[in-house]
């Protein structure tokens, strides 16, 4: 892959880099993870969440103002926190995306798995 560089505010780096490349290293690397988790019902969410990112359209994906993106954040919201306390982190994530917000945010998780 070819390397780039551009001066931009840290604020604005994940969206610009989703919009150049599609996505961001801390997305693939989430979407690398195996989608088999402990729990059944953590199981199915990634499974949803992955297919949601498939299905929605690439204007929508590149959309996002947080690295990493907010699906990719609920997935390990999911993994590390479980279904229930995972869905409240994604609800705080979701009330927090707004165009002037963004960079990276692991707020309640861990980075990685």
């Amino acid at each position: 892959m070819d390397t780039f560089e551009f001066n931009v505010d840290e604020s604005l780096r994940p969206s610009a880099e989703r919009k150049l490349t599609g996505t961001t290293k801390i997305d693939t690397s989430i979407s690398s993870l195996p989608i088999r988790t402990k729990h059944l019902s953590t199981t199915v969410a990634v499974y949803l969440l992955r297919l949601y990112r498939q299905l929605t359209p690439q204007v929508i994906r590149c959309r996002c103002v947080f690295d990493p993106s907010c699906s990719h954040y609920s997935e390990l919201a999911f993994r590390q926190q479980g279904l229930l306390k995972g869905a409240n982190l994604t609800f705080k994530r979701l009330r927090r995306c707004k165009p002037d917000a963004g960079g990276i945010d692991f707020s309640g998780i861990k980075q990685g798995d």
